[in-house]
């Protein structure tokens, strides 16, 4: 697992300093009314696997954008960014790139751009926010450390206010951490008003609004390497042996794929092959795929949760990661030539790569990588500008340019598509 971290956390230092150029949230200034439709209805509905579980369902997706409002300010130097919505509001987080001193947090509304508050937190850079229902959790703590001398905590604030709402403190968290260009990962899971996360061999559910403890489940032999993330309406966690337990009839060898459901009651655990050491995991409805990226034999390994089905297994790329699934596809990033960033679409019932996007086409090699964000049922491209692709074809259908420098990050926010670059923050309808 040693190999794999060190890589990704490398890519995280390169995705940072690549973006250093970025902006600081200021006045957002209006654009000009839109002309539409730019989002439309999706008629086709999300395939089975054959056995009842189905990919989440895409109800429709954007087609075109046209600027709405923009927030822009100019950083001096390199930063780290984080974006997160509930939906209607969202949260823009920035931070030096050693990770040790506060981020500047601020929430905004979707629809206008309009700032509603700041403050500053001591957020973990390399796990996302996760939001909903008007309240947002940030992990907070230093990024490097994860011990119980320096325990983690996660702080959960009013979105509206940015009043801080509970606190709680974590030992042993889960240290997932982001690839370069890809969305960080969720440090936790939002299901039905109820946030979930994992401290060493112990799962919890708070009350997302009042942080009091709903559920909660100790493990005897195992620990949480990733999740827990929702699947469909059960959690997802991959998890293996716990090595300072000694307990008689397990396998040290074999880490597996807890599925539970909203009151942390185990409905049933999946085993990987022996020796596999999946450290992530991404889900798409009832579909869950976890994975290792990097290291001697990189795969990954989708698994239909309502059933506990092992629906394929395939070998990942030395510079490979699996982004959010949409719909039925499994959209990849793929650096693997030249360290240019190009997307690679799968099935994700049946592992099939449908099509490839190569890298974007510019005569500076540092022009031609992108980003992978999904947002509002849509799959982007984001770099010097903004790409809609087609999950099914992998072609782009929309293309619009409107910075000299790459980067970005993708939300969804009060009616809007939210995007967060190095010429700052950009609300499109």
């Amino acid at each position: 697992m040693g190999h794999t971290s060190m890589r990704r956390l490398s890519a995280v230092a390169a995705l940072v300093i690549t973006t250093g150029c970025g902006m600081l949230p200021g006045t957002a200034s209006s654009g000009e009314p839109a002309e539409g439709p730019h989002r439309v209805a999706v008629e086709e509905p999300a395939r089975s696997s054959g056995d009842g579980g189905r990919p989440a369902a895409v109800e429709h997706h954007w087609v075109g954008l046209h600027q709405a409002w923009q927030v822009e300010q100019i950083d001096e130097e390199p930063m780290r960014y984080g974006l997160v919505s509930d939906g209607e509001r969202f949260v823009a987080l920035r931070q030096k790139i050693d990770g040790e001193g506060a981020a500047e947090v601020t929430g905004y509304d979707g629809a206008t751009g309009k700032r509603l508050w700041r403050k500053s937190l001591p957020w973990v850079g390399d796990s996302s926010p996760v939001a909903a229902d008007g309240t947002i959790v940030v992990p907070l703590g230093r990024t490097h450390a994860s011990s119980v001398d320096e325990p983690a905590q996660f702080a959960a604030l009013d979105l509206a206010t940015g009043e801080e709402r509970w606190r709680a403190r974590v030992k042993s968290r889960v240290f997932m951490t982001s690839s370069l260009n890809l969305p960080a990962p969720d440090p936790g899971a939002i299901l039905d008003g109820v946030f979930y996360y994992a401290d060493g061999p112990k799962l919890y559910g708070r009350d997302l609004a009042t942080g009091k403890i709903r559920y909660q489940r100790k493990s005897k032999s195992h620990k949480a390497v990733a999740g827990p993330l929702a699947a469909g309406d059960k959690l997802v966690v991959v998890v293996k042996p716990d090595l300072m337990v000694d307990t008689e009839g397990i396998d040290y060898g074999i880490d597996s794929l807890a599925v539970l459901n909203k009151k942390l009651t185990p409905v049933r655990q999946v085993d990987f092959p022996k020796d596999a050491a999946p450290d992530a995991v991404v889900t798409g409805g009832d579909i869950a795929v976890a994975y290792v990226a990097g290291g001697d034999d990189p795969r990954m390994w989708a698994i239909d949760t309502s059933t506990g089905k092992r629906l394929w297994d395939q070998p990942l790329g030395e510079y490979q990661d699996p982004g959010p699934p949409l719909g039925d596809v499994l959209p990849i990033m793929d650096a693997s030539v030249n360290h240019q960033q190009q997307f690679v679409g799968r099935d994700l019932l049946t592992g099939k790569q449908l099509w490839k996007l190569g890298p974007r086409d510019a005569e500076n090699v540092l022009d031609r990588g992108r980003a992978m964000g999904v947002a509002d049922g849509t799959l982007f491209g984001l770099g010097h500008g903004v790409e809609i692709v087609d999950p099914e074809t992998g072609k782009v259908t929309f293309r619009h340019q409107f910075t000299p420098r790459g980067g970005g990050l993708v939300t969804a926010a009060g009616g809007r598509i939210v995007i967060y670059n190095h010429d700052g923050l950009m609300g499109f309808d």
